[in-house]
């Protein structure tokens, strides 16, 4: 199944104008994403590419570096689509060419059973971006783009799609599946749980269930419109609440041999491509629920990570009694628990899996450079959000060029004369050099204010409109994330 899309989308020609269809999403009753009006359609693998016009098309060995856009979405939707590659184009003054692509979500790319393993058919979103990593090796040419330059990039689950392309298959990629890139930047990154098959099939049982189907071949024969009705998130068996994002990958003994922690601390990764990865400074706020008291902080934290034991928890209440009720700016009422469910939820999927990985691959020479996110509209600020998981993703691309279905109404602060516009170019300038050094985000009269060094010494970029400076990682995060990481295990890490 996917062996036959894959050697048709590398033969494909097809150029258009538009934007193709996006993938279909999982609907969830418990939790509610904003509606990003876009055609939707099971038929939706399709790559945009943007290249300025001066580029030397079909000429080898005078091609621009390529970035490659990994949407988020936490594997249940699509959350960044149709971006607009002018501003990063214009950003390196027409020294690089941008393509952005969709891959399968939820049961159409993370279904797992054991029939599927045996078809080789498990992790299929992941095998979605290798493929259209491949389709950009072999056609880019045609657009002026070097092959052999090519930087992955991604927010959220995209973010954390550069690191699990970086751990594919332990380092150690078989000839027919080899994808080249030399370089990625991780944004705001989300790490998935990463579970066997046994504990994800029950999405697939759900499915059946709500079909009335008996078996695999019977699911596949269904109508787009049967399958989408029946595309709903369910909880896991004996838990009582759906979870914010209920798939992801699995371990498959292939693609994904192993836990990501446990192939980053075996060093089973490709070693030869440096990174940028980042966190915003409250990752968990857009997410986390107006908890009243810890009983309900934990009850959200559990049924987002089910394997986290009481002892457990009994250690987190412990390490985050300093997390206050409120925050400066905040104008809104907020639960007495909500920045602690927010900073338990953030810290577990969000920023202490950036900074542990961070910390072993630079032990493994690896060049990671790490930035905090710390870039304030005055909106999100009053409303509690501070810093919300990704916000640094119009700053990246420029505003105009990029929807930010997170924001609040108003929230706009990166546009023209507003108080956050001065911050554009300054990630734009790093990000750009990057991609086009090959690792290297610092260079000499650029917009750049600081020299971005890398985490070698536990430092990180922060990310200020007129405040960006080099700062060590702070103490208690540290401690806080060195608890996370031994207890990677629950929280399927």
């Amino acid at each position: 199944m996917r062996a036959l899309w894959l050697k048709a989308i590398l033969k494909t020609d097809l150029v258009t104008l538009q934007h193709g269809a996006l993938c279909l999403s999982v609907q969830n009753p418990s939790f509610s994403f904003p509606t990003i009006p876009v055609t939707y359609s099971e038929d939706c693998l399709f790559i945009d590419v943007y290249a300025p016009a001066e580029a030397n098309r079909g000429s080898p060995g005078h091609g621009l570096p390529v970035m490659i856009w990994f949407q988020g979405g936490a594997f249940v939707q699509l959350f960044n689509p149709n971006y607009n590659g002018t501003g990063l184009i214009d950003a390196s003054d027409g020294n690089v060419i941008v393509a952005s692509f969709n891959y399968r979500t939820g049961p159409y790319g993370f279904l797992a059973n054991d029939e599927l393993q045996a078809e080789g058919n498990l992790n299929t979103g992941l095998h979605d971006q290798r493929a259209a990593i491949k389709w950009v090796q072999r056609h880019i040419s045609a657009f002026g783009g070097d092959p052999d330059k090519i930087t992955l990039f991604g927010a959220s689950v995209g973010g954390g799609s550069v690191l699990l392309q970086l751990l594919a298959y332990g380092g150690d990629e078989p000839c027919e599946d080899e994808v080249q890139w030399r370089s990625g930047i991780a944004q705001s990154v989300y790490l998935p749980p990463v579970y066997c098959v046994k504990d994800m099939e029950f999405h697939y049982t759900e499915l059946l269930n709500k079909t009335q189907c008996d078996d695999l071949e019977c699911l596949r024969a269904l109508s787009t419109d049967a399958l989408q009705s029946a595309n709903i998130a369910t909880p896991p068996p004996g838990q009582p609440n759906i979870p914010i994002f209920g798939y992801g990958p699995v371990i498959d003994g292939q693609l994904l041999p192993d836990s990501p922690t446990s192939l980053l601390k075996q060093g089973r990764l490709a070693k030869d491509k440096p990174l940028i990865m980042g966190t915003s400074r409250t990752e968990g706020t857009i997410f986390a629920p107006q908890a009243q008291n810890i009983t309900a902080a934990n009850q959200f934290v559990t049924t987002q990570l089910p394997k986290l034991t009481n002892a457990s928890l009994a250690q987190l209440q412990m390490l985050y009694n300093n997390t206050p009720s409120t925050l400066p700016g905040v104008q809104a009422n907020v639960s007495s628990f909500f920045y602690y469910a927010a900073e338990l939820y953030g810290d577990a999927l969000f920023t202490c899996p950036t900074i542990n990985s961070a910390a072993s691959l630079q032990s493994q020479d690896v060049p990671v450079h790490v930035f905090i996110d710390d870039i304030r509209d005055p909106v999100e600020v009053a409303a509690g959000y501070i810093v919300p998981h990704t916000w640094e993703v119009q700053a990246v691309w420029g505003p105009e060029y990029a929807t930010q279905y997170v924001a609040l109404p108003g929230a706009d602060s990166y546009d023209a004369g507003k108080s956050n516009a001065a911050i554009v170019p300054v990630v734009q300038s790093y990000w750009t050099q990057f991609v086009t050094s090959g690792g290297d985000p610092n260079k000499l009269g650029s917009n750049t204010p600081v020299n971005w060094k890398d985490f070698e010494r536990g430092q990180s970029l922060v990310l200020a409109t007129n405040q960006t400076r080099m700062q060590a990682i702070d103490e208690d995060l540290l401690r806080k994330c060195a608890f996370w990481d031994s207890i990677a295990a629950e929280v399927g890490h």
